[in-house]
């Protein structure tokens, strides 16, 4: 490979750097999940955001606080997907091939999971409060539908990224097509 496809030590000492916090923050993630009781916080806030009258209704029967333990971890865990993503591509990175089928497809994995994890985010809040409520009577179910402006913009990024995977998925074939000729 040229040295022009490759990128400068600098830059791939600070993308193998990049990577390994990416990963410590992962981990710290999933440690702090089994040291803390994040899924009753996730379902508190839920709770709190429930009408009086429609938490009266509530019941737990043990296959709704699965339901809701699952959603919770879910949405919890959900940021690990941009961090994977984004060791991913640093990953790549740090080996110094800018332009290759690898790195191209670690850029598209970022965007994907940055498009994921907006989606998720997205929809959670609307079924962790289904989830309470669908089998409350007819006058005391809930539903929300909340968009929150960070959700809205990372469901841009993530597709900004998918977008400029492909640009370079294009470019790779071109750059791969005039070396052949050289």
């Amino acid at each position: 490979m040229t040295p022009s496809f490759r990128l400068p030590g600098r830059t791939r000492l600070i993308c193998r750097t990049m990577k390994w916090l990416a990963l410590a923050a992962t981990g710290l993630i999933i440690i702090f999940y089994f040291t803390t009781d994040a899924v009753s916080a996730i379902l508190d806030a839920v709770w709190a955001g429930l009408q009086p009258q429609v938490r009266e209704d509530v019941a737990y029967s043990a296959g709704k606080k699965l339901l809701l333990q699952t959603l919770a971890t879910i949405s919890y865990f959900s940021l690990v997907l941009i961090l994977l993503g984004a060791a991913r591509v640093f990953s790549v990175f740090q080996t110094g091939k800018v332009f290759g089928p690898i790195a191209v497809r670690a850029v598209r994995f970022l965007g994907l999971m940055i498009f994921l994890f907006a989606a998720i985010q997205l929809v959670m809040p609307t079924l962790m409060v289904l989830g309470l409520t669908f089998d409350n009577g007819e006058d005391r179910r809930a539903l929300t539908i909340a968009v929150n402006s960070m959700q809205v913009v990372l469901l841009l990024i993530g597709g900004v990224i998918l977008i400029i995977g492909q640009i370079l998925t294009q470019a790779t074939d071109i750059a791969l097509e005039n070396e052949q000729f050289v």
